[in-house]
């Protein structure tokens, strides 16, 4: 190696040790994004991890703790596997960096900027419970500062169109994945008479699909701690489908004789009603295969009071007190006091509860056995009479077949939301430390594990401190949740979310879950989708993007004319 070589050698590294005592001047940047980044990653957990497990808690298959460990779970592991690829679109693909040579503390401060007005927005809109984009929030924010640190010219608005595109596109197609699918379910299993053979031989279907789809989508992100990267794609189809293939034997062989056994143990469990009117004394004896005995089954959800959420104040559609099948309901379930019903009382209208099928279900296999004794409403006889336009109710043995296939989706919902997802809170610190130890803002270096993982601690906080707001929003508010329901919407919408993940596209996992709850819920009743809300959540949809530029506009504008 000659002199010049040396020489120049020399002056490069001399000049790198420099730049870098240079920007250690700017340690407290990054101290301050450190600690704005778990704040970001706490408004994400209290409000996008709802999509993963809000419609299992709807529809009470699991209860508000066992949601929150296993989205801590399943988010943790899913934001270190799959989060690296999409924080490459939030960190590069919104703007142009390049433009920020010769003063990356401007950078630096961006950063800081996007992710304090993301976080703001997202605890108002958690404090609300209403359900937004963490994406929108971010982009929304970055391209904030950005237009304030170098003008409209620094935006890849080519980059931004592909990604708004995306917003729209992605609850429309995930509301008919999951419509086309309950639509399918409802047809082959929950119309028909007796929905259980039915229903047990598509079930290693379901699981057969529901785990070759997940594994493909994990081992096509070539995950490089699990050793994907060196898969090629053709051994990715093969293992997936053989993987799909084993599920699915297992389920047959396995856990169908098992539901199976089950569902005859629940139909013995329960005899034969005994009705009594309680003026004549007069009592008349239901058996269990008789039309008026399953009808007063499928109606148990109307005399449940409260849900698994716990929570008494969101108020319920009507029913009519007086109606015999809610009398009869009433004393199945056991229930001695009045319950809030909304009735007319004095001409005004009265309030009632929510109603949850699936605990309404479970409570009456569990605490009722043998001969029950109902009475029975003199106005209106033993005439049962089904209000119009009600929603469909799954069966409890329609809600045995489908309770853990909803958990196992939710499951692979919260794993591709935090792939998805944890780069909304990470991106811009990711930016911020690479920024910071490579003293460039074109760093090739990719994304620290520790990070992916710092974002995911953060967000499981958020959601075990304030995460049943939402939940309770999108998994009881807009529209009630039923296990076949539930799964469809959850399948649908992960599969929606994780084949954009893949691809590192940022679609939000709001819209979609939102779009496969709405598409379904007006699939099982044209009445049953709270349309009020969901104005709410449109307009808070539309309103995400300039708020979080406008907050990191302001944030940035103080960095540059005050603080920098």
């Amino acid at each position: 190696m000659d002199t010049t070589t040396l020489s120049s050698l020399a002056a490069a590294t001399t000049m790198a040790l420099a730049y870098q005592a240079d920007l250690s001047g700017y340690l407290w940047l990054l101290v301050i994004g450190f600690i704005i980044a778990f704040i970001l990653a706490f408004s994400v957990g209290a409000n996008d991890v709802a999509n993963s497990f809000g419609t299992a808690v709807g529809s009470g298959v699991v209860t508000l703790k066992q949601a929150c460990i296993l989205a801590t779970i399943f988010e943790t592991v899913g934001s270190v596997l799959l989060g690296a690829k999409v924080s490459e679109t939030i960190r590069k693909g919104i703007i142009d960096v390049q433009m920020f040579n010769g003063s990356e503390h401007v950078l630096m401060a961006g950063s800081i900027s996007a992710m304090f007005g993301s976080a703001v927005w997202q605890l108002s809109a958690s404090f609300l419970k209403l359900p937004i984009s963490g994406t929108h929030c971010i982009v929304g924010a970055t391209i904030g500062f950005s237009m304030v640190g170098r003008g409209h010219q620094g935006v890849k608005w080519i980059e931004l169109l592909r990604i708004v595109a995306s917003w729209f596109l992605s609850p429309v197609l995930s509301g008919i994945m999951s419509g086309i699918l309950f639509f399918f379910v409802r047809k082959f299993i929950l119309n028909k008479t007796n929905p259980v053979p039915n229903g047990l031989r598509a079930l290693p279907i379901f699981y057969g699909i529901t785990m070759g789809i997940n594994l493909f989508s994990i081992m096509f992100s070539g995950a490089p701690l699990l050793g994907f990267d060196r898969v090629p794609w053709w051994g990715t189809i093969c293992i997936s489908l053989g993987c799909a293939l084993i599920t699915a034997v297992l389920v047959w062989f396995v856990v169908c004789p098992r539901l199976k056994k089950k569902i005859e143990g629940l139909n013995s469990d329960l005899g034969p009603m005994m009705l009594t009117d309680p003026h004549s004394g007069r009592s008349h004896t239901i058996h269990k295969d008789s039309g008026l005995y399953k009808d007063l089954l499928h109606k148990l959800h109307k005399a449940k009071v409260g849900d698994c959420i716990g929570d008494s104040d969101t108020e319920e559609r009507p029913i009519r007190r007086n109606n015999s099948y809610t009398s009869y309901t009433m004393a199945i379930y056991g229930i001695q006091d009045e319950p809030k019903t909304k009735d007319f009382v004095d001409g005004e209208l009265q309030r009632r509860s929510r109603v949850d099928s699936y605990s309404s279900y479970n409570s009456t296999v569990t605490n009722e056995s043998g001969v029950s004794e109902v009475h029975v409403n003199q106005e209106t006889g033993m005439e049962l009479k089904q209000e119009e336009d009600e929603l469909e109710v799954d069966q409890p043995a329609v809600s045995m077949l489908f309770q853990f296939l909803q958990i196992l989706t939710a499951c692979f919902g919260s794993f591709a939301h935090g792939g998805n997802d944890v780069s909304n809170a990470i991106g811009p610190l990711v930016a911020l430390w690479l920024l910071y130890d490579s003293g460039s803002v074109v760093s090739n270096a990719p994304t620290p594990i520790w990070l992916l993982l710092y974002g995911g601690v953060g967000i499981c906080v958020g959601l075990w401190v304030w995460g049943r707001r939402v939940i309770q929003t999108l998994g009881k508010d807009l529209t009630p949740i039923t296990p076949s329901s539930g799964f469809s919407i959850e399948l649908a919408s992960a599969v929606t979310v994780v084949v954009a993940s893949n691809i590192g596209l940022p679609v939000s996992t709001t819209h979609c879950k939102v779009g496969s709850v709405v598409a379904v819920g007006w699939l099982r009743s044209r009445k049953s989708v709270d349309w009020r809300l969901f104005r709410n959540i449109f307009i808070a949809w539309f309103v995400t993007v300039p708020i979080c530029g406008l907050i990191s506009a302001a944030i940035m504008a103080l960095f540059i004319y005050v603080i920098l």
